[in-house]
């Protein structure tokens, strides 16, 4: 992703904005509902104007607008979402 963090980004109906190792970083949406795909995530996320989400996987992300426009900034996230280890078996 090019550009400052905290910058508002507009995005039209169905337009993406692909972030690449945004780990930790935070998606939140000013106005309108965003579809967060990440690589390696098997489920997406949908937000809603008002709420946000922390990127917890390194790798492509996708953050699509859905039906409308939206609004939204990419900041530093407030909190990593925990992550388990696996032993090999």
């Amino acid at each position: 992703m090019a550009g400052p963090l905290d910058m508002p980004v507009h995005l039209k109906a169905r337009e993406l904005l692909p972030i690449e190792d945004g780990a930790g970083l935070e998606v939140k949406s000013l106005r309108g509902d965003l579809w967060i795909t990440q690589t390696g995530d098997p489920e997406d996320h949908i937000i809603e104007g008002g709420q946000s989400f922390v990127l917890d996987r390194p790798g492509l992300t996708l953050v699509t607008a859905l039906l409308g426009p939206t609004v939204l900034v990419v900041q530093p996230g407030r909190i990593a979402a925990p992550r388990e280890l696996r032993r090999a078996a």
